[in-house]
């Protein structure tokens, strides 16, 4: 179980206040949260171990003698080290390496594939070999296809960002700062919601049924 001094200590490391590990929790009440970090309840096991799934969802992790350090793969960050370094490259060989080992869907939103030099298409080939399904979320009246009709769905209508983002295995990784750099979120629980996310557009979002681009054998 972990003790008083760790949830204080990982509630500072998040600079989480004592109301948002209450709202975080949602069964444990504000009140509840004080009385245990001052030692002046014994909380159950259930309501301990609710508020440690917490802090561990948010990519902590609690260690012996009462220690608590944020996980050392929760948060990835690739970053273009100069000119001609491409950081989506970087990001197609993480999705590599990832399926490679436990083959899953790929989950692209936000892709505009007019725009994948060759090198990215190669990366897409190499990851399709892993057995691996992809799919994507393209902007609306896009016809730059490369693969099978049936693997894009049209994003609404005037809903369109700059900003790719991939879903994979148990990470969701998005670009920011003009593709000068990837944010990569190693977390089974966000993978899930965004796939999640995802399917709910699928479901109601609009198929292309031609491509200006001849489709790779």
């Amino acid at each position: 179980m972990i003790s008083k001094i760790q949830i204080k200590a990982a509630r500072a490391m998040l600079d989480w206040s004592q109301q948002k590990l209450a709202d975080e929790c949602g069964e444990v009440s504000l009140p509840t949260i004080k009385l245990i970090e001052v030692g002046k309840v014994n909380s159950t096991p259930s309501t301990l171990t609710l508020i440690k799934d917490v802090f561990e969802n948010a990519g902590l992790e609690f260690l012996p003698q009462e220690g608590v350090r944020f996980r050392d793969n929760f948060l990835t960050i690739l970053e273009k080290m100069g000119e001609g370094d491409v950081v989506y490259l970087k990001l197609m060989d993480d999705i590599y390496e990832t399926v490679n080992k436990n083959p899953s869907e790929i989950l692209f939103s936000f892709v505009d594939q007019s725009l994948s030099p060759d090198e990215v298409i190669d990366r897409q080939e190499m990851v399709r070999k892993t057995g691996s399904a992809m799919r994507f979320l393209v902007k609306h009246g896009d016809r730059n296809f490369r693969y099978p009709l049936n693997e894009y769905c049209y994003l609404p209508k005037g809903h369109y960002l700059t900003n790719p983002c991939v879903v994979y295995g148990d990470k969701f990784a998005m670009m920011v700062s003009g593709w000068e750099k990837v944010v990569i979120i190693n977390d089974p629980d966000i993978a899930r919601l965004k796939r999640k996310e995802f399917e709910i557009i699928w479901e109601y979002g609009e198929k292309p049924d031609s491509s200006d681009i001849k489709e790779k054998a």
